[in-house]
């Protein structure tokens, strides 16, 4: 089992703050030290990525999707999503298209389903 990381921040609101890392954290220097509130502390997981390669746009990324949880703010972890698809398809394209957007929700519930097995340990 990896040991918990521990990591200090400095917030606008509340000085240094020492938390612990899940495992699933990727870390904390995305965060500007010193420039964010207690509350806006959170710690994000791998980003999984669908992209669709169309002779219209090329590679073209379609949807990112994370775990995020703030634990001053919020209870649990959450599941954070952006889609980036938007453009003009040709019609040969479109069947290529909805297969990657299939594959795309499948990740989407598997980082759920991530999420909520990961309650269960916070409880």
């Amino acid at each position: 089992m990896t040991e918990p990381r521990t990591v200090t921040l400095n917030t606008m609101d509340h000085g240094p703050v020492t938390f612990e890392c899940p495992a699933w954290c990727i870390g904390h220097g995305w965060q500007p030290d010193g420039e964010i509130g207690r509350n806006d502390i959170a710690h994000n997981s791998v980003r999984v990525m669908a992209v669709a390669d169309s002779y219209s746009h090329g590679f073209q990324s379609v949807m990112r999707v994370w775990m995020t949880w703030a634990p001053f703010a919020e209870l649990v972890p959450r599941v954070s999503v952006v889609l980036d698809l938007h453009g003009d398809f040709e019609a040969e394209e479109i069947s290529h298209l909805a297969g990657v957007l299939r594959t795309a929700a499948g990740r989407m519930e598997k980082v759920a389903a991530e999420a909520i097995r990961l309650r269960g340990d916070l409880a």
